[in-house]
């Protein structure tokens, strides 16, 4: 009687196992079509649930990461940074490939720039570069997290760059449209200069031969008689 009730609950535990990894895959699988359709936030729904029935089923620690990798990139593509972050957290603990370690670290310095938090961001992408130093991207990732953190340590810096720079171009222009209203003052001035040099040097030999005729008329004939 023993047996049997001992057989009995084995094939119960048996079922319920089986129907919690069929409910994990079923969970997992319509996860993955949502996120191909782009429905992220139903994607991470589904997810979490895969994720609360994987924590009863006996899986490789490889297995846990790949769905930690999956969670990870829904709940970054629907903006759920800190969500994002743990997953991607847990994932890298479990992961031995060096390269796939690096990339999930890469992952994680992106994640934390999202949160606005550089410096970790930072020390992501150093971790990520000392076991993959070919990654380009790892590379690039970091030299925009120190310019941006070089710029947040210096806003008022950066600040006065902006308005100098625009008070300069301002200036600029003001100068540029005077230079422009001169040279146009200038040319102007230089054409009504050279008529009124032409009018006055008329008028002068208007006048110097007024005078020679005036003084012709006033000097007297010697040619004349005297009767």
């Amino acid at each position: 009687m023993r047996n049997l009730i001992f057989f009995s609950l084995c094939i119960v535990y048996g079922t319920l196992r089986s129907q919690e990894v069929d409910s994990y895959s079923d969970s997992a699988s319509h996860a993955q079509e949502l996120y191909k359709m782009k429905e992220y936030d139903s994607a991470l729904i589904s997810y979490e649930r895969a994720k609360k029935l994987q924590n009863s089923i006996k899986m490789s620690a490889a297995e846990r990461a790949k769905l930690d990798i999956e969670l990870g990139q829904t709940a970054y593509r629907s903006e759920d940074y800190t969500k994002a972050l743990a997953h991607f957290q847990n994932a890298v603990q479990a992961e031995s490939d060096i390269i796939k370690r690096a990339a999930l670290l890469r992952n994680l310095g992106n994640t934390s720039m999202q949160l606005k938090k550089i410096d970790q961001a930072i020390d992501f992408y150093k971790q990520g570069i000392k076991l993959h130093p070919e990654d380009a991207e790892l590379k690039y990732n970091l030299s925009q997290a120190l310019r941006q953190r070089s710029q947040s340590n210096n806003p008022e810096s950066q600040q006065n760059q902006m308005d100098n720079g625009g008070e300069n171009k301002q200036t600029q222009s003001k100068s540029n449209e005077q230079n422009k209203s001169q040279n146009k003052e200038k040319a102007y001035s230089f054409e009504e200069e050279q008529k009124r040099k032409i009018l006055n040097d008329l008028l002068r030999k208007e006048a110097e031969t007024k005078r020679r005729i005036e003084k012709k008329q006033s000097t007297p004939s010697t040619n004349g008689k005297d009767w």
